[in-house]
């Protein structure tokens, strides 16, 4: 079997380095305001999380603190990558801003690496490999994402584009290789951002029906259909929940008009202008960036000079063209002038057209690179070390749009901020409160003025003893001389196990539902006296993904030792 595990030279290592470090300066100072935007939402998630983990959780899901106390859960919703990947460096002493900063900029080196190993193998070239590296690393829209809009997932999501597409290159090109990285950088992308996922899946479905006459040998076919069903199998702890929980109960985030609110998608298109420069009040970065405007221009030469010596490069060819298009589509997909407003419900879920941008810089970093290490004569490692220099002055000017902070103390997040008649709609810890049941969401009023207590909504019951705490609750009940409807203190997510105990010692488990209010309900029997127990202790659909997410994993990890290249 071929050796084709990608070695990284340390000069590669280093440059990748050199760049990942200079981006990410400016996460050094402690007044960089990373609560702006999207920010202080992943902070508060990250403590969320932090705290269902040490409160013991199984399924740590259920953010007990949050909404006054009832509990509020992004994490059943939310891609969970970045909601427990930065607690790493938790648990070695940083705050949960400081968590967010080092995973940025690990994120960034990832980002560089991953993109490296993809053009290293599709062009043969290490050089050209580099460039684009640092391309992608400073590109306009990811600097957008890590030091304007603090999408942390988004901008992890930059990680897994160039192992999804070079996994793809390596079963459609290289079919005698067991090959695992479309599985590798499929299941990343998954749990971490689920619209870039689909957006990709796009892509990635034009690509091989490029390549549908390779689809004739079963070898290919068979490499393509095992890498999907180990993504599908390893991500099935967060997808089986996922639709679980969607069919539950109503929840805000699948309502129509929720995600794809179609009048922001317009309001957000972009000026042919915007990708040229951006303007000094302007907030946003959409540049597709003064040396990638130059690279893009020297697309002639490089075509020219493949169709030249079209033998050895047909392979590099075709996978050039397709992302030279793929990108100018996507650029194209974020103006004004593309009717996003036309297009299906599921695709309009992208929220943001600029969004579409992620992939331009994608594409176009590779196309830029290949195109400046074929038009520059005799393409040394000086070349790229001049192509450095410049890319960080460009990439200096940026440095105007940062926001800073006089003084941040996270600590004023915890414990989680009430939610009050004057929280407003967009609530610090539970963003737009999208992932509410949608009876608790249109009746929030509720939500604001419930105490802690166990409430009978139907029948009689006398309740006495409470205990609640997180999302444990042990009561007293009595006195049940006619079947009773309860409304526990949680909001309701499916997970949460009601034991009942009875005098005589024997117990039962109690089915849960949705009562009027979208918090969680049981009905208890006619009886004289017993106890309830609560936890949180997840769905048996949990339980079983979990397993087979393992189970997934293992196999993959052994086959992946077992085909990987002997040293």
């Amino acid at each position: 079997m071929e050796n084709h595990k990608i070695k990284i030279n340390k000069i590669a290592l280093l440059f990748i380095l050199l760049m990942s470090i200079f981006v990410s300066l400016p996460l050094l100072s402690s007044q960089l305001d990373i609560t702006y935007d999207d920010g202080i939402q992943h902070i508060c998630r990250l403590m969320g999380t932090y705290k269902s983990i040490e409160e013991g959780q199984s399924f740590p899901v259920i953010m007990s603190a949050f909404c006054n106390g009832f509990g509020y859960s992004w994490n059943l919703f939310y891609s969970p990558f970045t909601a427990f990947a930065p607690l790493l460096f938790k648990w070695i002493g940083f705050s949960f801003a400081g968590c967010i900063k080092l995973f940025m900029f690990v994120v960034t080196f990832f980002t560089g690496l991953s993109m490296y190993q993809c053009v290293k193998e599709i062009s043969k070239n290490s050089k050209i490999a580099i460039v684009a590296a640092m391309l992608y690393i400073v590109a306009p829209y990811r600097l957008t994402d890590m030091y304007i809009r603090y999408a942390l997932a988004e901008l992890t999501s930059f990680v897994f584009l160039p192992w999804i597409f070079l996994g793809l290159y390596r079963i459609l090109y290289q079919k005698k290789k067991k090959d695992f990285l479309l599985a590798i950088g499929t299941i990343g992308l998954i749990l971490t951002h689920t619209v870039i996922t689909m957006y990709t899946a796009i892509f990635c479905f034009i690509y091989v029906l490029l390549h549908s006459k390779r689809l004739k040998n079963k070898k290919i076919l068979k490499q393509l259909i095992v890498n999907l069903v180990f993504a599908i199998a390893i991500t099935s702890f967060f997808w089986m929940p996922l639709l679980e929980t969607k069919q539950s109960a109503e929840y805000e985030v699948f309502q129509p008009g929720r995600m794809e609110r179609t009048e922001v998608l317009v309001a957000y298109k972009l000026d042919t202008t915007d990708l040229l420069f951006t303007k000094p009040d302007g907030g946003m970065i959409y540049e597709i960036g003064f040396l990638s405007l130059i690279g893009l221009a020297l697309t002639p030469i490089a075509i020219k000079k493949m169709r030249k010596n079209k033998k050895q490069m047909a392979f590099l060819y075709k996978t050039y063209i397709f992302m030279l298009i793929a990108g100018i589509v996507s650029v194209i997909m974020s103006l004004k002038i593309f009717p996003f407003e036309h297009l299906p419900s599921i695709l309009k879920m992208l929220q943001f057209s600029f969004r579409m941008l992620e992939f331009s810089c994608f594409f176009f970093s590779v196309v830029v690179a290949i195109n400046l290490g074929m038009a520059i004569r005799d393409f040394s490692i000086k070349d790229v070390g001049i192509l450095g220099v410049v890319l960080m002055i460009l990439t200096s000017f940026f440095s105007t749009h940062l926001r800073y902070l006089e003084d941040f103390d996270e600590n004023v997040l915890w414990p989680a901020v009430p939610l009050t008649a004057e929280t407003g709609r967009v609530h610090a810890g539970m963003a737009s409160m999208e992932y509410l049941p949608s009876k608790s969401f249109q009746n929030r009023s509720y939500i604001e003025e419930r105490d802690q207590r166990v409430k009978v909504l139907q029948g009689s019951a006398q309740i006495e003893n409470e205990q609640k705490e997180n999302t444990n609750l042990n009561l007293e009940i009595q006195y049940v001389v006619e079947e009773s409807l309860l409304e526990l203190p949680y909001i309701y997510y499916p997970g949460y196990q009601v034991i009942l105990q009875k005098e005589d010692g024997s117990k039962v488990e109690l089915k849960t539902l949705e009562t009027e209010n979208g918090f969680v309900g049981v009905e208890i029997p006619v009886l004289e006296k017993a106890t309830v127990q609560v936890q949180y202790t997840g769905t048996w659909i949990m339980k079983v993904s979990a397993v087979i997410s393992f189970i997934g994993l293992c196999v993959l990890v052994g086959l992946k030792i077992k085909y990987s290249p002997r040293i």
